[in-house]
């Protein structure tokens, strides 16, 4: 027979027990080199010293022949994570691996196409932290050569940086895997009678033990909670027991089992499940009488069957009835492992591994990011932090498999039927534990209440405006011969003609369903103005779908020039039978850091346009924002000992607090409008440092003095303290507290980048305001790149149709105002003289009270 993964791990997980292991969270502690036509692939393992929330760190890479490294070659995916004392494989074919395991690898990539003398690296953060093998020594001949074999850590469980310790390895020697005579002395970590090599190789014979007598149905058995226990892990591990108990499920590798309800305990703290690593042909709901032996595997208890023993087919049982988990929990899911559980109306939070293994994650809402509720490590911050990691339950595909064909407990998915993060979802089926978290495979389909909405839900006003990341808009470039190229350095978009008609496609879609007066932009091509240019491109897509009278045009610099040299810029639309443009556009450039000799930080500039309002004749300014990204590092990010509340609020903010003092301080110029409206991706949330210097900010009341950033062409290049804001309202927290517009995958939690502050002036005029979750709550696979290169085909998945939709990774955030015009004193003379003293102060007061009963009972759209 063939071995598992677990059997090749035995000799690891005795020396990881038994030896201290240090700071490293992540060593190498296996590789096979398999010969891939025997059916055994070429593989590496890794062993998860300690929890790691992002993998993407790690890197692997290879060291062919002694000639030296070849860097990273597999960097593990952005959104990966890894649960301590659990193990990663990563091989370099998937089919292999699977045939010979029984289960998939984790990670497959052809750069792990190893021989048996070659060394490997493990990198962190682009360094070595630990090495297999002499990267400048051919291993042919060396004593770790394991040509067609494989080799496992014994001792000295810390990353080696690089230097490589033979003795603190076990190795097969060569041929052991190909079945080869030359491996008559190899050595193998396998249980005796469990390992035959491929080929006809040599064969362990092992004494056959007694058969097995399981009785008949009804016969005395080991009951299921009698096995799981009371503690957290089995008693009986490694003992040989029969069971009698009802099939509830299948997933790869086994099938679950329930004590009939007759034989349950009383102990509310033994479970009455289990999962049987094995199979039998046995229907679900019928009982199963079968033997084997009791194990713990990554934290459940699990029963690995006999295959030489039949189980027997007991018949019909009556059904099992689930158990209900209320979130936040009210029982330990350690009580109820293997038993057969239902949620109702959970909510979803993470769909990050939903096409990568089949999951999602609900809870008993959606986990925000702390800093988008309370100032980074007040009291509502830890609280926010805290919750955002309680009642956490994973859905899971029944496969296990890596890029499953279809979802069994929701088949239908496509772009026209998804599931979102907070859709309300009910499943059924047994709980299972496994990397760390409790998990349901569901035994139907499951029910899916969605959330989406076709339009924004706001009270309608006169006048409205909006803000839109359109996520690197990248219209193409015209080439030499008169063509359309997306081939050209500066693209960040669409890389074909295909992908960019989605694309646009969707965000038109988006912009004409959004129907706001003005709409300020962000992440569009930054090309200028002209025919050929894409905010020209994208406002000739949108009026194609719209009458005469909803015509969008679009705000230009004054002499035509591009708004800063990046290759994304800011825009502006605005619809001119509403609004009309008041003198020039502006724009304002932001400060830029000096972080050392060779570098720069730099960000975008806003701009600014002032309108007059056709219906009321009232002037309002809006300003155009996109603020530097937490992604890449400044000067506060490099120092030796950022503090807490720094790396908290992600890369560069100080720089983002001193572009918000730099637009307050363009913006309290006096001769502007009073009526202020600054939108835009701030690249902040809502309780973070920038938005609060624009907003309502005092040092009492952070808790802490904010500071600009340093070296740069602001107070002599030197960091001052904040000691005031610039006192505009954040309409989300008007109108929409609850809403956001940004799900990050790295933590799995919402928050709002994007922002409408409206001055005091404006916020008088201000109705309703909303976020409208047409992108970040879409599964990332939908997104139109993604969904063109992994999943075009419109019979399977359908993951390209045109809508709203994953038309951008940010939500646009609608706001809306009724500008009423000034009264005429000379009218109002008139009237009190037509009308009365009297009579003329009723008939004002009366007016007035229509006119506020006409705001107050407008429905929303």
């Amino acid at each position: 027979m063939k071995t598992s993964l677990t059997l090749l791990s035995a000799g690891i997980i005795s020396a990881l027990s038994s030896t201290a292991i240090q700071a490293n969270d992540l060593v190498i502690s296996g590789v096979i080199d398999g010969p891939l036509s025997g059916g055994v692939p070429k593989a590496v393992e890794l062993f998860v010293v300690n929890d790691i929330a992002d993998l993407s760190t790690y890197a692997l890479g290879t060291a062919n022949n002694g000639g030296g490294t070849d860097g990273e070659e597999f960097t593990f995916p952005a959104g990966a994570s890894a649960s301590a004392g659990t193990y990663i494989y990563v091989a370099s074919e998937i089919d292999g691996f699977t045939a010979f395991f029984g289960s998939a690898p984790d990670y497959d990539t052809s750069s792990m196409g190893i021989n048996g003398d070659d060394a490997i690296e493990l990198f962190k953060d682009g360094s070595v932290i630990d090495t297999f093998g002499d990267i400048n020594t051919d291993g042919s001949g060396t004593a770790w050569e394991y040509l067609d074999g494989w080799a496992y850590r014994t001792s000295g469980q810390t990353a080696n940086g690089g230097s490589f310790e033979a003795s603190n390895w076990t190795y097969s020697g060569v041929d052991a895997l190909d079945g080869s005579t030359t491996n008559t002395d190899a050595a193998t970590p396998f249980p005796a009678g469990t390992f035959t090599t491929e080929g006809g190789g040599d064969v362990v014979e092992v004494p056959e033990e007694p058969a097995v007598e399981l009785g008949i149905c009804g016969a005395d058995a080991t009951l299921i909670s009698a096995i799981q226990g009371s503690e957290s892990s089995s008693a009986e591990v490694g003992n040989n027991v029969i069971i009698e108990a009802i099939v509830t499920g299948t997933r790869a590798g086994g099938f679950f089992v329930q004590e009939e309800a007759s034989d349950y305990d009383a102990d509310d703290a033994t479970s009455e499940g289990l999962f049987v690593e094995g199979s039998v042909d046995v229907e679900t709901g019928n009982l199963v009488r079968l033997y084997g032996e009791v194990e713990e595997n990554y934290g459940m208890t699990t029963l690995a069957m006999d295959s030489d023993v039949a189980a027997l087919d007991c018949g019909t049982a009556d059904a099992v009835a689930a158990v209900e988990l209320s979130m936040p929990y009210e029982l330990d899911l350690e009580t109820v492992e293997g038993m057969v559980v239902s949620v109702t109306d959970a909510t979803v939070t993470s769909t990050n591994n939903l096409w990568r293994y089949g999951e999602i994650v609900v809870s008993d809402t959606i986990k925000r990011q702390p800093s988008d509720v309370a100032a980074p490590l007040s009291e509502a911050y830890t609280a926010a932090e805290e919750a955002s990691e309680t009642s956490l339950l994973t859905i899971e595909d029944n496969s296990s498999s890596q890029y499953p064909d279809a979802l069994n407990y929701f088949p239908t998915f496509s772009y026209a039927n998804a599931i979102r993060i907070g859709d309300s979802v009910s499943a059924a089926g047994p709980l299972n534990y496994s990397f760390g978290t409790y998990r349901i495979n569901p035994s139907d389909v499951m029910e899916v209440t969605s959330s989406r909405e076709a339009n924004p839900v706001v009270i309608e006003g006169n006048l409205s405006i909006a803000t839109f990341n359109v996520l690197n808009y990248f219209n193409g470039e015209v080439d030499a011969n008169g063509d359309v190229t997306f081939d050209y350095d500066e693209n960040r978009g669409a890389d074909d003609e295909v992908a960019f008609e989605l694309q646009q496609g969707r965000i038109v879609e988006a912009i004409v369903n959004l129907n706001a007066d003005v709409v300020g932009l962000m992440e569009i091509e930054n090309d200028g103005f002209g025919e050929d240019s894409a905010i020209q491109s994208l406002v000739n897509a949108i009026n194609a779908e719209l009458g005469e009278t909803e015509q969008y045009s679009f705000i230009a610099t004054s002499d035509g020039s591009e708004i800063g040299t990046d290759a994304i810029t800011v825009g502006l639309l605005y619809k001119a039978t509403v609004v009309t443009p008041e003198n020039d556009a502006m724009v304002v450039a932001m400060p830029e850091q000096q972080i050392d000799e060779d570098s720069l930080a730099r960000m975008r500039p806003s701009l600014l346009q002032s309108f007059v309002h056709t219906e009321s004749s009232k002037s309002f300014l809006v300003a155009v924002n996109h603020f530097k990204s937490k992604g890449s590092q400044c000067a506060e990010d490099v120092a030796e000992a950022p503090s807490e509340i720094t790396t908290i609020q992600g890369s560069c903010n100080a720089l983002r607090v001193s572009a918000a003092i730099t637009l307050g301080n363009a913006l309290s110029d006096e001769s502007l409008p009073e009526r202020k409206v600054i939108l835009g991706d701030l690249n902040a949330y809502s309780a973070e440092d920038p938005v609060a210097v624009l907003t309502d900010y005092t040092p009492e009341s952070r808790g802490y003095t904010i500071t600009t950033a340093v070296n740069t062409g602001m107070d002599e290049g030197s960091s001052v303290d904040v000691e005031s804001s610039f006192g505009y309202h954040n309409l989300a927290e008007e109108f929409d507290a609850e809403g956001f517009s940004y799900w990050f995958y790295g933590t799995e939690q919402v928050g709002s980048l994007d922002h409408v502050l409206a001055s005091e002036a404006m916020l008088e005029d201000a109705i309703d305001g909303a976020h409208w979750n047409i992108n970040s709550v879409e599964a990332y696979q939908l997104q139109y790149d993604q969904a063109l290169r992994y999943y075009p085909d419109e019979d399977g998945y359908a993951f390209t149709d045109v809508g709203p939709f994953r038309s951008s990774d940010h939500d646009p955030f609608i706001a809306t105002f009724d500008l009423q015009a000034d009264v005429v004193e000379e009218e109002e003379e008139e009237n009190n003289d037509s009308s009365g003293g009297a009579m003329g102060g009723i008939l004002a007061l009366l007016a007035a009270a229509i006119g506020f009963r006409r705001r107050s009972t407008t429905v929303k759209k």
